[in-house]
Parts: structure tokens; sequence; C-alpha cells
């Protein structure tokens, strides 16, 4: 029995807002995704590999590949499962079925083929629906499930009993209950990223590459312990789980031996547990191992003293989620942040001397008033911040934003669950000119190009990321810096 995994890449065609005015325009202008190792697909290729299954990886995003290369490489696997991770931010979901389409018209009708991840999670019946040639959709954590699959399939056995799949069984549409979480992540294998084979990631912001030697992503922890409106994660991967800090460590030894230097953490509450960041911080500093890392950080888990444990273990860039400068948007959002509270978590990043601190907002909140987006615009600018990122919020199955939208009739399920739409309070090309004009506005202030310099001086690791960028200054591209915010 062999399983082989596809991270696939968006349509050709934009996706981004699906059906908001000129959002086409947009997505061409600006085409982005990921560019760190798909954790998701390596820990369960991972996983089946552990438990005696051949696996094999195509991260079709980061190789560039076209649908009919993909399909050669399919040929050339020949799986008896082939699973797609599914992501409904980029249309994925819509690449991945075009190309089982052909799979079972061109390679072999008796391949299974399943989705899985967000999309997934949140539109099995639709896809099923609507796609006869998709056998199964996995929903949420998928390691135990997409084994269980395999070893049933290995049998000739049917999927009645398996927890945490919907599947088609005789022109019927089947949702089976739903899988208990793996309530100690420990016991999961470290990723094996060799499956990946030879690509080189990189962990770019808006064009600057800021990894300066190897670079990999990891997870220290799943799920969420925070409900935000706009996000899924919580529905997803369910309750805060953490791994503990001997074995992270453990996998960070391994990574150093590897050659990895630049590592991101993709945890969605990497900071949650002062107790936990403390011992791993200290068995990292034990180990003596050097890592240059960034994370994401939140506004009330940034005292001086939590700080500086993540400075001594090689933090080097700091995102934190401020998403609106009106705190009656970021009350709707659920943050359960204050605004006293970002400020003080940007000067005490600043008091430490983290070497890069990011801000992320939020704009085009189906609720928010023209002049609340002026003043998160303008937030940007007072904030002592090194780089603002903004995300126009699109919003897709899975999220509290969603299904008020949907319940309100200001969205069509049925005409946007697979690509996301957005719910604008202004016009979409106001709010991208607005980002062009603001942040313009932030890189040209005399004071802010003099306090880049100052830190610059300071920091090694600045100097590096500058030396390895000037190479690449085609590439850069700092006066249009907006993503979509899908959640």
């Amino acid at each position: 029995m062999k399983v082989s995994l596809i991270f696939p890449k968006p349509p050709e065609k934009g996706t981004f807002c699906g059906t908001v005015a000129q959002a086409e325009h947009y997505y061409k202008e600006k085409i982005e995704f990921y560019g760190f190792p798909p954790m998701g697909i390596l820990y369960l290729a991972t996983y089946l590999s552990e438990n005696n299954f051949e696996v094999s990886i195509l991260d079709q995003f980061a190789r560039g590949y076209s649908i009919e290369k993909t399909l050669e490489w399919i040929k050339r696997e020949d799986p008896d499962v082939l699973g797609f991770s599914t992501i409904t931010t980029a249309g994925t979901g819509i690449t991945s079925a075009e190309i089982s389409k052909r799979v079972k018209e061109e390679i072999n009708p008796n391949i299974k083929i399943m989705f899985g991840n967000y999309h997934a999670t949140f539109n099995d019946r639709r896809i099923l629906s609507k796609y006869p040639f998709i056998d199964a959709c996995i929903r949420g954590e998928g390691e135990a499930t997409l084994l269980e699959i395999a070893e049933k399939l290995e049998k000739g056995q049917n999927f009645e009993d398996i927890r945490g799949v919907t599947y088609r069984d005789n022109g019927r549409i089947v949702k089976n209950n739903d899988r208990a979480l793996m309530e100690n992540i420990d016991i999961i294998p470290f990723p094996n990223r060799k499956l990946l084979g030879n690509i080189e990631y990189k962990n770019t912001v808006e064009g600057l590459e800021l990894s300066v030697g190897k670079f990999t992503s990891a997870a220290s922890s799943r799920g969420c312990a925070f409900q935000c409106t706009f996000c899924s994660s919580s529905m997803f991967w369910g309750k805060w789980r953490p791994r503990s800090p001997e074995n992270i460590v453990e996998e960070l030894c391994i990574l150093e031996e590897q050659g990895y230097r630049n590592l991101l953490w993709v945890d969605d509450n990497f900071t949650i547990s002062k107790k936990r960041l403390f011992t791993l911080s200290r068995l990292i500093k034990k180990e003596r191992l050097d890592f240059n890392w960034m994370a994401e950080g939140r506004v009330t888990q940034s005292s001086l003293e939590l700080l500086m444990a993540m400075k001594e273990m090689g933090c080097k860039i700091l995102s934190f989620g401020v998403e609106s400068g009106s705190q009656r948007i970021i009350d709707w959002y659920n943050k359960n942040i204050t605004l006293k509270q970002v400020n003080d978590a940007i000067k005490n990043s600043n008091k430490i001397g983290i070497d890069m601190i990011l801000a992320n907002f939020i704009l085009g909140s189906p609720v928010e008033t023209r002049e609340e987006i002026i003043k998160t615009l303008n937030l940007s600018l007072k904030l002592d911040i090194d780089f603002p990122q903004f995300h126009v919020l699109g919003i897709i199955p899975g999220n509290w934003i969603w299904n008020k939208m949907v319940e309100e009739k200001k969205i069509n399920p049925d005409t946007s669950w697979e690509v996301g739409t957005a719910v604008l309070p202004i016009p979409l090309g106001e709010i991208m000119e607005r980002i062009r004009q603001t942040h313009r506005k932030f890189m040209q202030r005399p004071k802010y190009i003099s306090r880049q310099i100052f830190k610059t001086l300071k920091s090694s690791y600045r100097q590096k990321a500058i030396l390895q960028n000037i190479k690449n200054i085609n590439n850069w591209d700092l006066w249009n810096n907006w993503k979509p915010f899908w959640g």
C-alpha cells in the first residue's frame, strides 16, 4: 500500500476575496502563498511511514509544478491513495479537484483520492457533492484517521467505523463521528523533512529574505486557547495542546545536526505558557543550541521577563496580532486585548532588544467604518515597529464571521464556499490605495530610517539579512505590503 500526498499550488486564476469586485485585479498584482515547509502533510507522511506504509510527498507550490508535471509525478509514484492538503484561502481545493479528475480519467480510476486540512474539514459535504471523483474528506487532525484509512483499504474494508472521515458509499455521502483529539502530542513522530526532497525553503516578508542560513518551520503545540471571530484554528485543532519542552529540544537537536539554523514557529499560541517557555529557554541554553527564530507573539503575554527568555533562546523576529486601531473592532473580533496592551508589548520588545518587530493589521471588517480603517492605518505609523503587515479580511467557512454573515444573508454560501469572499465596508480599491499610501509614509519617515540604521548597527542578524538581500533587490515589494487574511 502506497500513499502519496500533495500540497497544491493556487489555481492560475486568482481567488482572493472570491466574488468581490476588483479582487482579481489585486490578486494578480500580489500572488503570495506559503514559503515554508507544509507541516501538515509532513506530519501525516511521517506518521504513515513510522507505521510501515510507503509514502511520498510533492510540494507542488514550492516546486512550481504545472498540473501536467504534477500528473507525471503521480503516474511515476503510482499510489494506491492520493491525498491533497486543501486550503480555502487560496483556492487550492480547485487545483486539487482538477488534478483529481484527470487522475481518475487518465491514470488510474481505482486510486482512492482524499482531501484534508481546513477546506475539507468545513466543506466536506459540498466537496463530495460537487466532485464525484473524490472519495473522502478527512476532517480535523488527520494522522490517526489517515492511518486507519490506509489500514482498512489494505484489508479491503470500507470506512464505516473510521472516525473523522466523510466519504462516499454507493452514491450516498456519509459523515462519521468526529475523532477525539490526541491529548499527548509528544507521541507524534518528529516530521521527517527529508521526505520533501531538496527544496530550499526561505522565510520571506514582502520579498525580503529573513532566513540567514538553512531554514525550516516547526510546531511546538497544536490548537488555540482563544476564540477570535476571524480565525478557524480553534474550530479545526480544538483546545491548545503543547509539546513538552524536552520533546521540543530533542527535535531541535536533530535539526541542528541536519544543518538548520533558522526556524519559524507556526504555533498559534507559542507564548501562552510562561512556565513552558522558561523551561524551554533553559533547556536550549543547556544544550547550547543556536537558532535564529521567528514566532507570533500575543500582546497580553509580553512581559519583560518572558521576552528576555525568548531573546536568550534565539528569538530574532516577533510578530504581534494588533488587528485594529479601533477598540470596538478589536472587541468585535473577540481578540481580548486592549490598545494599551499593544503599546506595552511593543515597548517591552524594543526594550529587550528583539531584532525585528512586526505588527499585523486586518482591514475590511463588515462592521468597520471608513474612519476606523483610517484609524488602524494611522496606528501603524505611531507604533514603534519595524514593519507593518496589512491584511484585507476574507471570510471563509469555519469561523464565526462566516456563520454570522450567512445568517444575515450577506454571504451566499453556495457561491462562496470554495474560495471565500469578503463583505467590505468600503470599496476594495480604496482600501488598497490607502494601504499603499500608508506604507510609503511608514517607510519614508526620517525617524524610522534613522532608527533602522541604528538597530542594524547593533544587530549582526540584521546585518547578515541585509547583505543577502542586496542581490535580490529587484524582488523587494516594500511599497505594496498587503496580503489577504482568511483566518
